[in-house]
């Protein structure tokens, strides 16, 4: 008879291991940031979620392993265009939409929505900022 041995596919393997250190490392100094701004000690949790960060930024750049394949970069891919597209309707018919509604009275505007609108406005001109520099430099 032949010996039981365990199976390669039951061990993570060591890509998902590094993975799930950088990523534990980032959300270890994400609970730390939480749990300090309850305990009102807001600079200390934002230096421990600094340095989670920084941990997660080690891992990957000194892994002895590639973290992320051509798949991982599809699915970002994929998830920045959806991610775009849901922002860019909101943009589009949100600021003028929220913009007709005071005019006509129906609703007053907090000072957030021109923060909000500015801030999608700016994604969008980093995005086709980028963009343009890709495409010409590719």
């Amino acid at each position: 008879m032949s010996e039981h041995t365990a199976s390669a596919t039951t061990r993570p393997s060591t890509r998902k291991r590094y993975k799930r250190i950088a990523y534990g490392l980032l959300g270890a100094g994400i609970l730390a940031l939480w749990i300090s701004i309850a305990l009102d000690r807001f600079v200390l949790g934002v230096a421990l979620y600094w340095a989670g960060g920084l941990g997660m930024g080690l891992v990957q750049r000194f892994s002895p392993v590639e973290l992320y394949d051509e798949r991982d970069n599809a699915i970002e891919r994929k998830a920045s265009q959806n991610t775009l597209n849901v922002f860019a309707y909101l943009f589009i018919l949100g600021t003028p939409g929220g913009l007709a509604l005071q005019e006509s009275g129906a609703l007053t505007l907090p000072g957030e929505f021109y923060g909000a609108t500015l801030a999608l406005f700016a994604i969008f001109v980093v995005f086709g900022v980028s963009l343009l520099y890709y495409k010409r430099n590719a």
